[in-house]
């Protein structure tokens, strides 16, 4: 018995349709799909094969603006990871550095008490040369165009100064001064970021067991280079490469040559240009050494005493308002200055007759224009006049002031002068690189590499007094360095200060004394006098002077009048 369909039941809800026949030959859309996906797959592969055969050095122009979408895949990390590992092998075996993968990054991580003293963001002669190191690893990296994220790490020890009101304002300046360094050196600035982050990322060691615990805090503070790819960066560096082509187009005769060859294939023509962009970006560059002399100790001072450099008034005529002793809460420090100089040598040679003579130690100072002989500090007011007239009779220089440094903070105080010895001056960067290691090679000096201009200095130190730059200067020409050497200055220790004066002509224990002297010698110098009092002494002295020449006039004019004045001049100090 046949049976009955479904839908002849009159309670169902379907209707009767019959079934479609089935297709027999469906299965061809099928095959189709893979035969089509296979065929791309293949036309993928020979493209990249092609793109193989060719040496390329910026990843920039191959991936463009599409190259963040695939980061982690094209960025050539280990191969970079690779080369700095062997180019730095040196420094990471003596625990220098380390260089670590991270994810898609590669961090470069050093110990922070080799690059700064403690509390300090100035970066040590040690970690100039771990940096020197890093910065000709990366010259010789196949893949150079990545962007630098230099870190500032510290303990969590606080730290409260007027400089650094935390460790947040250290590890970012730190960071700063690193990035500071590498952009002297020639690494363009939109590669390079500075990054403080004080504590709060500390470092987590694993014992043996696998279990976590904190680092010491000698581990922790440190500085970390995190070298990585951005897409900015690469848009730059393909932008700057289609310039390069724009710039330096194909000579007549290599196009017409191009034309009467086959058409190459689209990998094929991707693969010369990215050669050809590699080839016309190279430079070559030869050793340009600068000839300079800048100090040697000479056997005879030849140069005269310069007056020290002054400032203008304002409109209305009257002297801008700079802090002294007489002022109230003005915090001063004092020291003797025996002569400013046009050149390093002479400071030098006036240092040390200044110091054999009275027995007082003397160090230099320079604000740009004019070095400076000075004293240490001295305390206090009363103190360095006793010292200023021993120094004067003891060089017969009369002349010899006294310097005001009243600043709100003593950080402002400018300090007398650190110093390196150069060894030579190059327009190459690699030629300076490459000098350092010689250096180091033939005479076991280490040496750096420091960048002013378009000239790169190699140079040691810094040195922080003359006696131990002139005792190491000796030392590196009894090693057997024929080359000229000499000292100079560090940049770091220049401040720009500026002076105006004021004469001081005598001090009373009481006012009535001072009262007496004014109106006996007025109107011989003509000029306003005034009283000031300073820790229970009363001083007699006159208006505040712009022109050194003036401030010289008026002292010899004191000097003249007799009543036994010893007239002291005053250097009241402002940066």
């Amino acid at each position: 018995m046949e049976p009955k369909p479904l839908n002849n039941n009159s309670h169902s809800l379907f209707p009767f349709e019959p079934f479609e026949p089935e297709d027999d030959e469906s299965w061809q859309v099928s095959y189709l799909d893979i035969i089509t996906i296979i065929l791309g797959f293949l036309i993928i592969l020979l493209s990249a094969s092609q793109l193989a055969k060719t040496d390329f050095t910026s990843l920039s122009t191959l991936f463009g603006e599409n190259s963040d979408r695939t980061e982690f895949i094209t960025t050539p990390v280990e191969e970079i990871q690779e080369e700095l590992e062997v180019l730095l092998q040196t420094q990471v075996e003596q625990g220098r550095l380390e260089i670590i993968r991270d994810l898609n990054d590669i961090r470069i991580r050093f110990r922070s008490d080799d690059f700064y003293p403690s509390g300090s963001a100035n970066i040590q002669g040690a970690g100039l040369d771990l940096l020197n190191h890093v910065l000709r690893a990366f010259q010789q990296t196949t893949y150079n165009d990545f962007s630098i994220d230099v870190e500032g790490h510290t303990d969590n020890v606080p730290i409260s100064s007027n400089q650094y009101p935390s460790n947040w304002e250290l590890s970012t300046a730190r960071a700063s001064n690193v990035v500071k360094y590498f952009n002297r050196m020639g690494i363009e600035q939109e590669r390079l970021k500075a990054s403080g982050f004080a504590d709060s990322r500390p470092l987590i060691q694993f014992d043996s067991f696998g279990n976590p615990f904190a680092a010491s805090k000698e581990k922790n503070r440190r500085v970390v280079l995190r070298l990585y790819y951005t897409t900015e960066g690469l848009q730059r560096q393909a932008t700057q490469d289609a310039l390069a082509i724009r710039d330096n187009p194909p000579s007549d005769e290599v196009q017409n040559a191009q034309r009467e060859t086959e058409t190459p294939s689209t990998a094929e023509q991707l693969a010369q240009e990215l050669s050809r962009i590699s080839t016309s970006n190279q430079q070559v560059s030869s050793p340009e050494v600068e000839k300079q002399q800048e100090t040697q100790p000479q056997e005879n001072i030849t140069e005269e005493i310069t007056p020290p450099p002054s400032i203008e008034p304002d409109r209305e005529g009257r002297l801008p308002f700079i802090p002294s002793v007489f002022d109230q809460n003005s915090q001063c420090s004092f020291i003797i200055q025996t002569g400013s100089f046009q050149s390093l040598s002479s400071g030098f040679q006036v240092a040390e007759n200044s110091e054999t003579k009275s027995g007082y130690e003397f160090e230099v100072a320079y604000n740009n224009a004019l070095y400076s002989v000075r004293s240490n500090d001295l305390g206090s007011l009363s103190n360095a006049i006793v010292v200023q007239n021993f120094v004067a009779n003891s060089l017969n220089e009369p002349t010899t002031g006294i310097v005001h440094q009243c600043y709100q903070s003593p950080q402002l105080t400018p300090k007398t002068l650190t110093y390196q010895i150069q060894f030579g001056a190059f327009r190459s960067e690699e030629n300076a690189l490459n000098y350092t290691i010689d250096v180091l090679d033939r005479f076991g000096i280490q040496t750096y590499m420091n960048r002013r201009g378009s000239t790169y200095f190699v140079v040691a130190g810094p040195y922080n007094s003359r006696e131990t730059v002139l005792d190491q200067l000796q030392n590196f020409k009894e090693k057997g360095i024929t080359d000229k050497i000499f000292i100079r200055h560090t940049e770091e220790s220049v401040k720009e200060y500026s002076f105006i004066y004021q004469l001081q002509l005598a001090s009373y224990n009481s006012q009535s004394e001072a009262q007496n002297l004014i109106q006996e010698i007025q109107s011989n110098l003509q000029v306003p006098l005034r009283i000031r009092l300073d820790n229970g002494a009363y001083y007699v002295v006159s208006e505040r002077i712009i022109d050194w020449e003036e401030t010289t006039e008026l002292f010899n004019q004191a000097q003249s009048i007799g009543n036994d004045l010893k007239p002291v001049i005053y250097f009241l100090e402002y940066l």
